[in-house]
């Protein structure tokens, strides 16, 4: 187990949780729009950082398998040569 990498997951995936609490919280709670004059730019932010944290996670997960490379994927050197 590479606590590196799980530690790097779990940063991503703490991040999309946020942005989906966020989001939800401004779509379906009066409350919480309130607070913000910027509506649209703080739903924006929060897409943004929703987008952000699901592709770092899609990424992470397709090329390392427990933070060592899977076998098959070529980096950018390999490719070139």
């Amino acid at each position: 187990m590479n606590l590196l990498y799980n530690a790097t997951l779990a940063n991503y995936r703490a991040k999309k949780a946020e942005a989906l609490a966020n989001l939800e919280l401004y779509f379906n709670n009066s409350v919480g729009i309130g607070e913000h004059s910027d509506l649209q730019e703080e739903l924006t932010k929060w897409a943004e950082i929703l987008a952000n944290a699901e592709d770092c996670l899609e990424i992470l997960e397709r090329n390392f398998e427990n933070g060592t490379v899977r076998l098959g994927v070529r980096t950018d050197e390999a490719t070139a040569a």
